[in-house]
């Protein structure tokens, strides 16, 4: 069984895994010089810069790629679909807890400094 959150997809008749591992993020970062963050959100953002995007496809995928292959792979799934499975290889590797309900009243309060007022406080 793989702990490896990744997004499968096929390319040219092969299935590969496009994977945010912390392996990732250090390869993206040493050949980009960037955070993998900064390079996903800036991608989200302009969307137009092909060598960034072929970096983190090439980080996700295992680095073990040459550019060329990379950048073949990515014109066969498509340029928008390559940035697609980039945002959710992204949401893969670090998802948004659930937040949830409270049963309990006093979580619901806001923070305070604890000097509420009661109904039983006279006021002056």
């Amino acid at each position: 069984m793989s702990t490896v959150r990744g997004i499968p997809f096929e390319a040219a008749g092969t299935v590969r895994t496009l994977a945010f591992t912390t392996a990732a993020m250090v390869r993206y970062q040493r050949a980009a010089g960037e955070t993998l963050i900064a390079g996903v959100l800036a991608v989200e953002r302009d969307g137009f810069d092909a060598e960034r995007v072929g970096r983190l496809v090439n980080a996700g995928l295992g680095g073990k790629l040459t550019e060329e292959e990379v950048f073949a792979l990515i014109d066969a799934v498509g340029y928008t679909e390559a940035i697609r499975l980039i945002g959710r290889a992204f949401k893969e590797a670090f998802p948004v807890p659930e937040q949830k309900p409270s049963s309990d009243a006093e979580a619901e309060k806001p923070a305070g400094n604890g000097a509420e007022r009661s109904e039983t406080t006279p006021t002056p």
